[in-house]
């Protein structure tokens, strides 16, 4: 009696392991083909065909993507990596592409997006970009690569192109931080979106040049455009983990 038991013990087990690995493969396959049809449309799109918002003007490889849902707000890349994704802006919810994919449907993935409160028009400022940690390296999984100082020399570099303008960025500091309690008086890299003043700038630099895991040699100065790509990291409690870059002229 007791071998029949578990015997079926071990039967559900295995057939609920197997559906489950089945859901995960059909979703991981889904969010694939998401990610490329919407690389296709890049290519696709009619150059000739132009669009303004608050008078400026969209990026005609753009225009596709944005028309399917107006919350797409770029796309980014690193070169030989997995990082190859659209880019979402949320309008009200900060936490929605947390569990939704860039079709605004429930995923396990989520999408890369920006912080809330980013404002595209201003480039002048620290855009903040999060994006969900997954071991096999999709989404913001390979940043735990830049823990390692010869990864971040073989990939200084992350092309951020939003749907106004296409960007390069130079990374300067990578680092390990945390969410804190409110009422935690220290340094949150994560409230440090839409830099308006030269005091916080500063502020804001200088932070993460301390806290950078090595030294990249590159600093910024007030007035620089800022990237900020934020995922989780587990070496602590809600540990996160940053690269910051700065906008640059070109890879030379």
């Amino acid at each position: 009696m007791k071998l029949k038991i578990l015997t079926i013990t071990f039967l559900l087990l295995f057939l609920f392991s197997t559906s489950y690995l089945m859901y995960t493969s059909v979703k991981s396959y889904y969010s694939d083909e998401m990610q490329k049809e919407m690389s296709e449309n890049i290519r696709e799109d009619n150059v000739s065909h132009i669009k303004k918002i608050k008078g400026t003007e969209i990026l005609p490889k753009f225009l596709t993507n944005y028309e399917k849902n107006p919350q797409f707000a770029g796309w980014i890349r690193i070169d030989d990596t997995m990082i190859d994704y659209p880019v979402m802006k949320p309008i009200e919810d900060n936490n929605f592409y947390l569990t939704h994919g860039p079709d605004r449907k429930k995923s396990k993935y989520g999408a890369i997006y920006l912080d809330i409160s980013s404002n595209l028009l201003s480039s002048s400022t620290n855009w903040i970009i999060y994006g969900h940690y997954f071991a096999d390296g999709s989404m913001f999984g390979m940043l735990k690569n830049y823990k390692n100082q010869d990864f971040y020399k073989k990939h200084p570099f992350i092309q951020f192109d939003t749907i106004y303008e296409e960007g390069v960025y130079e990374i300067i500091a990578v680092f390990v931080s945390q969410v804190y309690r409110k009422n935690q008086d220290v340094f949150k890299y994560y409230q440090y979106t839409n830099i308006e003043t030269k005091a916080k700038f500063d502020e804001y630099v200088s932070n993460i040049e301390k806290l950078s895991l090595y030294q990249t040699g590159r600093t910024a100065e007030y007035g620089d455009s800022l990237i900020t790509l934020s995922t989780c990291d587990y070496w602590t409690e809600n540990g996160r983990l940053a690269v910051v870059a700065k906008r640059v002229d070109s890879t030379d």
